[in-house]
């Protein structure tokens, strides 16, 4: 019986989680060669239990044989009403629209770049501080990167 721990995932979120969000959420799309789409469906809930939906798009630049985040950005999906029930939304829809189009992570870091960031996180459905947004868009570029590196020996 071999009494060696399992070596540690290189991932913040189980890899079962990755392998459903990869499966379920993650489209990928071949632009052009070297350029690779990417679009992440969201689905949460404000703290009132209101549902919501956003997608999440990526575009990573593999040209240089590096993959890159050359382009990132996040908005509710087209209808969706429920994101306008977040606390910030209701006290500055402006200003999380704001958040929603500035904060874009580790724009133009390498993909593996991902695996090192460590911000500060909070698990809640909604949008409403940095912690919540930090915590979608590392799932979002971690299942991603999960996704790749199954497809290919190295991201």
């Amino acid at each position: 019986m071999n009494n060696v721990p399992p070596a540690p995932s290189v991932y913040a979120f189980p890899v079962r989680a990755l392998e459903r969000w990869a499966k379920n959420h993650l489209e990928l799309h071949e632009e052009r060669a070297g350029i690779l789409r990417a679009r992440f469906h969201f689905e949460g809930s404000t703290c009132g239990n209101i549902p919501f939906s956003l997608h999440y798009d990526v575009v990573l630049d593999r040209t240089d044989g590096v993959p890159r985040l050359s382009a990132l950005s996040v908005a509710p999906t087209p209808g969706d009403e429920g994101h306008l029930q977040m606390c910030l939304s209701r006290e500055d829809e402006d200003a999380l629209y704001s958040k929603l189009h500035d904060e874009r992570p580790l724009l133009g870091r390498p993909l593996d770049d991902v695996l090192a960031w460590k911000p500060a996180t909070e698990p809640a459905g909604c949008l409403c501080s940095t912690a919540f947004r930090n915590h979608k868009w590392r799932a979002v570029l971690e299942t991603l990167h999960y996704a790749l590196a199954r497809a290919t020996p190295a991201v």
